[in-house]
């Protein structure tokens, strides 16, 4: 049985700024064929490099978003986008305000609501409603320490649609990194893994040499494993992992 390297398509860049540009041109190429295609891209550090190459492209008259649509992946529980250093204030700081998205066109999600299902409901039917394809067009995941996609954690089902997810102590304990004073990280919403796999084109992140030991787990895996949720890549109909030198130097 070949191992996930050997089933989908990876690529190792030489440094993050590389595969961050490759990403963002992708990504361009796409919205000049379809302009009103829907966009994913995870809130973390990971995805600040893309977003620098395509808030350039559009400040250059290369890319155009004003038709364009974009949900946002998760949220933390209890928190939305006017919680200072959240998942929806990310995307709001690093790229949504600095470029040329409809208000009306953007869908981030609301951690305080006080119908969980609802909201996760209400998130998936933006998607539908709102792209062309009945789907998310292009996908920018990253890969958590402990193989997480956005906030589907390890024990996630295959099969898992957008809902409240208890974090990992990993999770909650990495997660500090965005919050310049201790935040009280139980749980986080999120799209599901089948949300994610319905995705037209998918690229999974990978940088820097602590995301080197689950590099190896993801590339080395021979199939999908729930303790890895990373590994649902497999069974995505176009996914890529891309990934730097720093992490393929650190893999175990």
């Amino acid at each position: 049985m070949n191992t996930i390297q050997e089933s989908i398509n990876t690529i190792q860049f030489e440094t993050y700024d590389a595969m961050c540009r490759q990403t963002a041109a992708e990504i361009i190429q796409n919205l000049a064929q379809n302009p009103e295609q829907m966009l994913c891209i995870a809130a973390g550090h990971t995805s600040l490099g893309v977003f620098t190459h395509l808030i350039d492209a559009f400040k250059e008259g290369r890319a155009d978003f004003s038709r364009a649509w974009f949900v946002a992946m998760d949220e933390w529980l209890h928190m939305d986008e006017r919680t200072p250093e959240s998942c929806g204030s990310f995307l709001v700081e690093h790229f949504l305000s600095m470029v040329n998205y409809s208000e009306s066109h953007i869908r981030l999600w609301n951690g305080k609501a006080s119908d969980t299902e609802a909201e996760c409901r209400s998130v998936e039917q933006f998607i539908k409603a709102n792209s062309s394809s009945g789907t998310i067009d292009y996908l920018v995941l990253g890969a958590g320490m402990n193989g997480h996609l956005a906030l589907n954690e390890p024990g996630t089902p295959l099969d898992s649609r957008a809902h409240v997810s208890r974090l990992d102590p990993l999770t909650a304990t990495v997660g500090q990194k965005y919050f310049t004073e201790g935040a009280a990280l139980t749980g986080g919403i999120t799209l599901g893994l089948s949300d994610f796999a319905r995705a037209r084109r998918c690229v999974l992140l990978i940088n820097g040499a602590k995301k080197g030991p689950i590099l190896s787990k993801i590339l080395r895996a021979r199939s999908w494993d729930a303790q890895i949720p990373a590994t649902a890549l497999v069974e995505f109909a176009d996914a890529s992992i891309y990934y730097d030198a720093e992490a393929a130097e650190s893999m175990e």
